[in-house]
């Protein structure tokens, strides 16, 4: 059988039109790739969340009054509710460009020399 006629039957449904060929990466080439490492951050952030909060919770729990124990309980708590609002202020900042200033950091369209 042939392995051109095997790779042209392969899609990626993730990727959007025109992503993943060279003329889609000759057209945008760092418009998807910063989308895509925003969108990691954010998963990657917002799973690190989930697991302090858990962690400075099951730690406050345990502390039995020792109060090393429960101010280090305490700042994990802390530092990840600050991590919430960080992954929040840039969502934030992304709508507010978007809405504001028409930029799409989601979607970036850079210009060409070509007409």
């Amino acid at each position: 059988m042939n392995n051109n006629l095997l790779a042209a039957a392969i899609s990626n449904p993730v990727l959007q039109q025109g992503e993943g060929t060279y003329e889609g990466v000759e057209a945008n080439p760092l418009g998807p790739l910063l989308a895509r490492l925003w969108w990691t951050i954010v998963i990657v952030g917002g799973l690190a969340l989930l697991i302090f909060l858990i962690w400075g919770g099951i730690d406050w729990m345990t502390s039995e009054g020792d109060q090393e124990k429960l101010k280090s309980a305490s700042n994990k708590i802390t530092h990840a509710l600050f991590g919430m609002g960080l992954l929040a202020a840039s969502f934030a900042i992304i709508k507010i460009l978007h809405t504001v200033f028409g930029i799409d950091i989601l979607n970036l369209i850079w210009p060409s020399a070509q007409p």
